[in-house]
């Protein structure tokens, strides 16, 4: 008798009820799509990744590797093209930080709640998108610790 007094009590509990609205659903829009900005990604970071890698196999390491140490030649060849010059180096800068903010736009979601006066920055686990912003940052924190140490060392 005791088990039918409990199923009875458990069958005419009421449920909670949610009513804070910061707990409603949002809509979340990506501003780019994941795939598309990892690939565009691994585009741009395509000629800063061969240029360093080539650097650091050819004058730190003394390894030649042919294609790479053309290719290498071939991008220092640009330095007496005045135009052409600023292109590469702007490919070779600006291509990692494109790529950072492309794969960020793609990861992160922005929200304010206006009631709890609160601004809420998500992000979604793309690990692939993470590792390039990662790769990117690295060869940018390579590219501008070399440009301020080569330009220390010259009075």
């Amino acid at each position: 008798m005791e088990t039918k007094n409990f199923e009875n009590k458990m069958e005419n509990l009421t449920t909670p009820q949610i009513r804070s609205e910061s707990t409603k659903r949002i809509l979340k829009i990506t501003l780019l799509n994941s795939r598309k900005s990892a690939g565009i990604g691994l585009l741009l970071i395509a000629l800063p990744f061969v240029f360093m890698l080539g650097n650091v196999l050819k004058y730190n390491l003394g390894i030649d590797i042919g294609f790479i140490n053309l290719f290498v030649q071939w991008i220092g060849s640009f330095d007496t093209i005045p135009f052409v010059n600023w292109i590469v180096r702007i490919l070779l800068l600006g291509g990692p930080m494109i790529a950072i903010l492309i794969n960020l736009m793609a990861i992160t979601h922005f929200y304010t709640d206006k009631k709890a006066n609160e601004f809420i920055i998500t992000l979604k686990l793309r690990w692939l998108n993470i590792l390039i912003i990662l790769f990117c940052s690295l060869i940018m924190f390579l590219f501008f610790s070399y440009l301020i140490v080569e330009n220390l060392n010259h009075p």
